[in-house]
């Protein structure tokens, strides 16, 4: 099967990319484009440069008719391509408008042109917005919250247009909060294990007791597979875990593998339209034979020794992280 996979340096996308060149040769030619516009893009880009089992394109998924594939006829095409944190897009929801709607629409049109039937789009279980005890279903209203998931919500929405109007085979998946290795450091789980490494408190938003749904990435790329494998034409899939804790509880956990108390937590002020809790069922994954392998404690042990054993690529952009927290406020 001959596959592209946008945003391929992105968290998500780079694991899968790992995962399909190094165990699924014979399954796979693989194709990969990524805009490489941050620092982590690049280190990663960088740790495959000696892979010789994909080709590489280094563009913005919104000028994806542009690019030269070589003739190569794709069988997929599968969307890792997003902006993605939530911050960023409260004090610049232009370029999630630009990636996440415009980029997909392009990436849509590129199938029609080329007769490119597949398409998979990778989207998030915020598109659903927050709950307290119901677990979201594939078939229920969406209601974002923030730019970001608007703007995820909107890509949803045009991908189901293309399916209707131009017959496309278009397989929405929507994966719960991953955590694990080669995350960007701006996310909870790596920001806090940074701030620990350097002596730093854990910054926590808000009273920290809003809730997420944890998803080690290894889990869900097995889960995109399974969705390659047999999902159903058409069809939306989330995936989950059942693993649910509040920001605290990550933090004290966190806390407590460096021998450190919760006197070292920092609260912050909170982020604007925080979302109270993620929850999904993802009973419709699991009836094709998929289930997380990952307990939460092993996951979470695994990705804080790859952060202590990695610190110069979390330490790339970190300061620039740090700096961009705060224009969460900046709303004009």
């Amino acid at each position: 099967m001959n596959i592209l996979i946008t945003g391929c340096f992105g968290f998500i996308g780079f694991n899968f990319l790992k995962e399909i060149s190094e165990n699924y040769k014979s399954d796979f030619n693989i194709s990969g484009i990524d805009l490489l516009d941050n620092s982590y893009s690049n280190l990663n880009f960088e740790l495959m440069e000696s892979n010789k089992n994909y080709k590489f394109y280094a563009e913005n998924i919104v000028n994806i008719n542009q690019v030269n594939f070589e003739s190569t006829k794709f069988d997929l095409i599968i969307n890792f391509a997003a902006e993605s944190h939530v911050d960023t897009s409260i004090y610049n929801p232009n370029v999630f408008i630009d990636s996440n709607i415009l980029g997909v629409n392009n990436l849509l049109k590129f199938c029609l042109k080329n007769k490119i039937k597949n398409f998979i789009q990778i989207s998030t279980d915020e598109v659903y917005g927050s709950t307290k005890d119901y677990y979201f279903e594939e078939i229920d209203i969406l209601n974002p919250s923030s730019p970001y998931s608007a703007s995820k919500a909107s890509a949803d929405m045009l991908c189901n247009a293309f399916a209707k109007t131009y017959g496309l085979n278009i397989k929405t998946i929507r994966p719960a909060n991953n955590y694990g290795p080669f995350q960007q450091p701006e996310k909870l789980i790596p920001f806090s294990i940074s701030n620990i490494i350097e002596n730093n408190q854990v910054e926590i938003y808000g009273d920290g007791t809003n809730v997420r749904h944890w998803l080690y990435v290894k889990d869900t790329v097995s889960g995109i597979l399974k969705v390659i494998e047999k999902g159903k034409d058409g069809e939306i899939y989330n995936i989950g875990s059942g693993t649910y804790f509040n920001n605290n509880e990550i933090a004290k956990k966190l806390l407590s593998k460096f021998d450190l108390t919760e006197q070292s937590i920092k609260y912050v002020q909170d982020r604007p339209g925080h979302d109270f809790k993620y929850a999904v069922n993802f009973d419709k994954l699991t009836s094709l034979g998929w289930k997380p392998k990952y307990e939460f404690e092993t996951a979470l042990d695994e990705t804080t020794s790859w952060y202590l054993e990695n610190q110069k690529w979390w330490s790339a952009g970190i300061e620039k992280v740090r700096k961009n927290r705060e224009l969460r406020f900046n709303k004009n």
